[in-house]
């Protein structure tokens, strides 16, 4: 799949991405609002639902932009990076993902001996039951302690990135670039230029 197509699409993608990051916001906004509050606030409901895939979205576009080394400055390559980032580490930073990958791993390690290698009955005088448990819970511990580590520093970046100043920032940021884009200016070349 020739994914460089989506570097066409970056403003369109910015302000899609904007408007998912910034979604919380614009509900509060819109709520209130008599007629067209409730469904507007679906509406952002559901978008916020889909906030994971836009995150995707956004990193593998940043990802190909800076692949393939686009006419796109570095600035607006890092806001597709880190607001793809700050979707998409939003739901994940709170499950389990060291404990469910040291299951996996000890349970892969535990049905490769029990299958490929069985086991006599009886190990050092104990039953083969308990070197099974041995077999599954070695690796177990040794892959969670490892992915443990990896799940904190991506719960406090998720953590840092979701929070609600950090995403209206990066969200309006997305928005304003995208429109700038549309229009060929650059908001970075505004900032810094």
């Amino acid at each position: 799949m020739d994914l460089t197509v989506l570097v066409d699409y970056i403003p369109y993608i910015l302000i899609f991405g904007g408007i998912v990051a910034m979604a919380w916001f614009l509900e509060k906004i819109v709520k209130p609002v008599p007629i067209v509050g409730t469904p507007v606030s679906w509406l952002t409901k559901i978008l916020a639902l889909f906030g994971f895939f836009v995150g995707i979205l956004l990193i593998v576009t940043g990802g190909t932009a800076w692949q393939t080394q686009a006419a796109i400055d570095t600035y607006t390559k890092g806001l597709l990076i880190i607001a793809g980032l700050a979707l998409f580490l939003k739901p994940i930073k709170d499950f389990p993902w060291a404990a469910l990958i040291g299951l996996i791993a000890g349970g892969l390690c535990a049905g490769a001996v029990y299958f490929f290698f069985p086991l006599p009955e009886t190990v050092f005088g104990f039953a083969s039951i308990w070197a099974y448990v041995i077999i599954f819970l070695v690796p177990a511990v040794i892959v969670y302690m490892v992915f443990k580590f990896i799940e904190d520093v991506l719960k406090i970046v998720g953590t840092i990135l979701s929070s609600r100043p950090v995403t209206f920032v990066v969200g309006a940021a997305c928005i304003i670039q995208g429109i700038l884009l549309l229009l060929d200016q650059n908001l970075f070349n505004i900032i810094f230029g």
